[in-house]
């Protein structure tokens, strides 16, 4: 059928559950079903075998239909197909659903929740190209499923310190929005926090439309926006045409097997003064949606003073230093006044350091190694406690890369060798323990989306085969303490924790998942000097007790000298796999 809209380039393949995309990008094989309207015997849509197996998803999209291009009375499947062409195209033929350029909406004109809306069935001012769209979203609840009161991110974050370490709400699990230390990505543009006047997405994959559908219920739609993405998409490649504030730079990568996989947010407040956050969560609707994701926040980081020293403001863990080092490594000139920003920033009250990976062949320099997983190991060695051989080394990732066909290959020989380190005598003769959370079969089968909660857990049975021995290592997830053991988890992260004496010897948040990609190899060649590989850009945070607490370690579970248990996403103790489990396998969905 016509339409004024460019088809989505995604076709039947389509994924997308946001407003704004379908507002933008026509999909005929769901407009063609819309058009037949609901079987007058079940009273649901008619979807095609062909496309039965994303029939679920279909039905939610036709939801959508539903709301942005409502039809005039009911329509059954004998109507006239030229008359229901006729309403939605006019229902469409409005422009775009995120309003064009807007760069002058102001933060007062954005909706709150249950905000009335006129007869257009908008809150949006006169101003922006929004007010005229027909039968819009009516409020932010029919945009964004999971909406907080507005006014209170900055107590949330008070409240949670020292670690200041979230897990993104759940839509599906109610329990999960009043929960202390959960984050919607609304309160991080809470205005609490900050005024925002300009940003910076650092991401791989961003689903333009929703995320500036975000900003414009935060009230700062039309600020300048930096988007370096990894994904490419061909909204991103176009938004500065119809949204001159925004300036989207794909990340261009050395290899194709290399990966712009870090979640990095800088906020710039009208204040002069910015904040930092480091996610796991892609910028697109289903990662804020049923996965357990999670979210580091820095406190506010004020502007020095003009003639400050040029080494006042940094951080006891040099995260300043370190995360302006991998800002460089980006070698995007779009960069350059952010870094000059953070130079002239004080970050002296962030109490983690900053882990990152970025693509390329490094050798051991004057601070050692910079990034992956030996950095990681160095800052061991300097800063945490004795650790015990026996206490077992716990990973955690959405997905797992090819570790060779035995333990010893990089398990050992590289990952291991790194993460062990601790400030006490060097343990040469033994590994710790590996244990690793990766979800079974059955949990992504029980979860709130049954297997296509499996959709964020990308690792195939081709690998798998490969390294049967993981196998025996495997444990499920399990979080039944932040009621999210049904929200399939995207989040990565590492630990070390003796459960016998309730104490967390350090922990990290990050981007990587459990690959050689992600963490780094060494060349295995003993004639040239050991090299280290590295294929991915990725960002996390690492939380060592003497800088966060003063302690040697963190509480597990209670409270301990005052000092608030260390918040974990999972439970203790693991849950092993049953002799008939089975670890999910991205292939089960096709």
């Amino acid at each position: 059928m016509s339409t004024k809209l460019k088809k989505c380039p995604y076709g039947e393949q389509c994924y997308r559950k946001n407003p704004i995309h379908f507002g933008e990008f026509s999909h005929p094989h769901l407009d063609k079903i819309y058009l037949n309207g609901l079987d007058p015997e079940t009273n649901n849509y008619v979807i095609p075998d062909e496309l039965f197996m994303s029939a679920e998803l279909i039905e939610i999209q036709l939801k959508l239909l539903e709301k942005l291009f409502p039809k005039s009375g009911d329509i059954t499947g004998s109507s006239s197909t030229s008359s229901k062409t006729k309403e939605v195209d006019k229902s469409r033929g409005s422009g775009r659903l995120d309003g064009g350029n807007a760069e002058n909406l102001k933060r007062s004109n954005s909706p709150s929740a249950g905000t009335s809306v006129n007869s257009s069935g908008t809150s949006f001012t006169d101003g922006s190209k929004l007010s005229k769209k027909v039968k819009i979203a009516r409020n932010i609840k029919d945009y964004i499923p999971v909406v907080l009161e507005k006014g209170h991110a900055a107590e949330k974050l008070k409240r949670a310190a020292p670690y200041n370490f979230f897990l993104t709400a759940i839509t599906d699990s109610k329990r999960t929005h009043n929960e202390h230390f959960t984050i919607t990505l609304q309160e991080i543009f809470d205005e609490s926090l900050g005024e925002v006047e300009s940003s910076v997405q650092i991401n791989f994959m961003v689903e333009i439309g929703w995320l500036l559908g975000h900003y414009y219920f935060a009230g700062i739609m039309g600020t300048p926006l930096l988007v370096l993405y990894g994904d490419e998409t061909p909204e991103l490649s176009n938004i500065s045409k119809t949204h001159p504030e925004v300036t989207a730079v794909k990340v261009n990568m050395p290899t194709p097997f290399s990966t712009s996989h870090a979640k990095v947010m800088l906020l710039g407040y009208t204040d002069g003064s910015m904040r930092v956050v480091i996610s796991t969560a892609n910028l697109y609707e289903d990662d804020w949606h049923n996965r357990t994701q999670g979210i580091w926040i820095s406190p506010k980081l004020p502007a020095l003073p003009s003639d400050a020293d040029t080494t006042a403001g940094e951080s006891p863990t040099s995260f300043r230093q370190d995360l302006m080092l991998y800002l460089v490594e980006y070698k995007i000139a779009k960069l350059q006044p952010w870094i000059a920003r953070i130079r002239k920033t004080d970050f002296s009250s962030i109490n983690v350091f900053f882990i990152g990976s970025a693509p390329g062949g490094f050798r051991e320099g004057s601070r050692g190694y910079l990034w992956g997983h030996p950095r990681v190991g160095e800052l061991l060695k300097k800063h945490s406690t004795t650790i015990d051989p026996r206490v077992p080394m716990i990973c955690q990732s959405s997905s797992i890369g090819n570790l060779g066909p035995n333990i010893q290959t990089w398990i050992q020989h590289d990952f291991l060798n790194s993460l062990r380190k601790h400030s006490g005598p060097p343990e040469l003769t033994h590994f710790p323990p590996f244990k690793m959370i990766y979800p079974s079969f059955g949990n992504v089968n029980n979860s709130h989306d049954g297997l296509l909660g499996g959709g964020c857990l990308p690792y195939g049975a081709n690998t798998n085969d490969k390294q049967p021995w993981l196998r025996g290592h495997l444990f499920q997830w399990c979080s039944r303490e932040r009621f999210r053991s049904q929200a399939m988890p995207h989040i990565k992260c590492y630990t070390r924790m003796n459960l016998e004496d309730q104490s967390i010897y350090w922990f990290m948040l990050t981007s990587a998942n459990l690959s050689k990609a992600a963490w780094g190899a060494f060349n295995k060649n003993v004639n040239i000097a050991p090299c280290l590989r590295i294929m991915n850009y990725e960002a996390g945070v690492l939380f060592l007790p003497r800088f966060v607490t003063g302690e040697e370690t963190f509480p597990l579970g209670h409270a301990r000298n005052g000092i608030p248990p260390f918040p974990l996403p999972y439970d203790v103790p693991l849950t092993p796999y049953a002799a008939d489990d089975k670890p999910f396998l991205m292939d089960y969905l096709r």
